[in-house]
């Protein structure tokens, strides 16, 4: 007979929540008296891989459970670090603050491919490892979602794999303007990517960003296009073959921001340069970016010298953004922007 727990955890995006990621809750309640729910990718912009806050994923969980189980979930939503060691301390941190000591923690889940490593970073934990009997892929759920020409088409064809309330859930949020703007956004990237059909390698895309700050402030543009249209970026672009990191960077700057500065003045006050190459911190495909961030401080001592700035190119608006706002701005910002700009600011995660 499987040992009983005090505490059993659950570890997922829930992006759509499927007959397979019940399994794994189901297993987890029968097996321990609570189910900490860790909830990834949470605090972010929608996205196509990412269109649900974390909070409709936990109502899309709770609808497929009785009242008795749903009294038993406690979920804890975690943000996307793009840093192993970061992700894993948050998680240990939450999960602490809801175990005692002396209770048994067990970790439920199944590891389906390389996506679920981050299920070996915990051994403390005893693993208790699901062989499903179901292949649901939700990214395969995802892409029928947002491809297919109506909502009603895409739950008719991915019914079988998610259960009635989560049909539900996604019947009424296809009538809201956030569906309508991820399926321009999956339009837009689909498009983009079969200019690279056919190709047998991988196609590895290289952007420069410049973060540039002064006196607090950091310089940033709302997108003007998809994917992103509406959010908040930092200026940037994709590197030219005949061009340097840096002078694709002071290029996409200029382009994007009309900043009224020289290129000796930018090349005076780099700071430092910084990769980010997480596998998944785009969903146009392998993007990886090399930020620049450029500290006027040097120079611009006083708010009324500070550089004219004016949108243009790829952005609809630019602005000085006090650091103290980027926290509140976290939904609102272009795919990891929010992760390179604590990279390089006095803003904690």
């Amino acid at each position: 007979m499987m040992p009983k727990y005090q505490k059993a955890i659950v570890i997922g995006r829930y992006q759509i929540y499927h007959k397979g990621h019940e399994q794994l809750t189901k297993q987890a309640l029968e097996i321990a008296d609570e189910v900490l729910v860790i909830v990834g990718s949470s605090f972010q912009s929608r996205n196509i891989r990412n269109p649900f806050k974390w909070s409709e994923r936990a109502a899309m969980i709770t609808a497929t459970l009785p009242e008795s189980d749903q009294a038993r979930l406690r979920f804890l939503p975690v943000r996307d670090y793009y840093d192993d060691t970061l992700w894993n301390a948050d998680v240990r941190r939450q999960v602490a603050e809801c175990v005692f000591d002396d209770e048994r923690v067990a970790l439920v889940g199944f590891k389906k491919d390389d996506t679920t490593y981050y299920l070996d970073n915990f051994p403390d934990w005893s693993m208790v490892e699901i062989e499903s009997e179901l292949d649901i892929d939700a990214t395969a759920l995802r892409s029928q979602f947002f491809a297919a020409e109506s909502a009603g088409t895409a739950l008719a064809n991915i019914a079988s794999r998610i259960s009635i309330p989560v049909r539900e859930f996604l019947n009424d949020w296809s009538k809201s303007p956030e569906y309508t703007v991820l399926k321009a956004e999956y339009a837009k990237i689909d498009q983009e990517n079969q200019v690279y059909a056919g190709i047998p390698w991988d196609i590895i895309a290289t952007t420069v960003d410049a973060l540039v700050t002064v006196n607090g402030h950091v310089l940033l543009g709302k997108r003007k296009h998809y994917p992103g249209k509406g959010l908040w970026a930092i200026p940037g672009g994709f590197l030219e073959k005949r061009e340097s990191l840096l002078q694709g960077a002071i290029r996409e700057l200029k382009e994007e921001t009309s900043l009224n500065v020289t290129d000796a003045i930018l090349r005076h006050c780099l700071e430092r340069v910084n990769v980010f190459a997480h596998p998944r911190r785009s969903c146009r495909g392998r993007v990886i970016t090399h930020a620049h961030h450029f500290a006027l401080e040097k120079l611009f001592l006083d708010v009324e010298t500070w550089p004219e700035i004016n949108a243009a190119d790829d952005l609809e608006t630019v602005a000085w953004v006090p650091f103290a706002q980027i926290s509140a701005m976290e939904e609102d910002l272009f795919e990891d922007h929010f992760a390179i700009l604590c990279n390089f600011l006095p803003i904690c995660m």
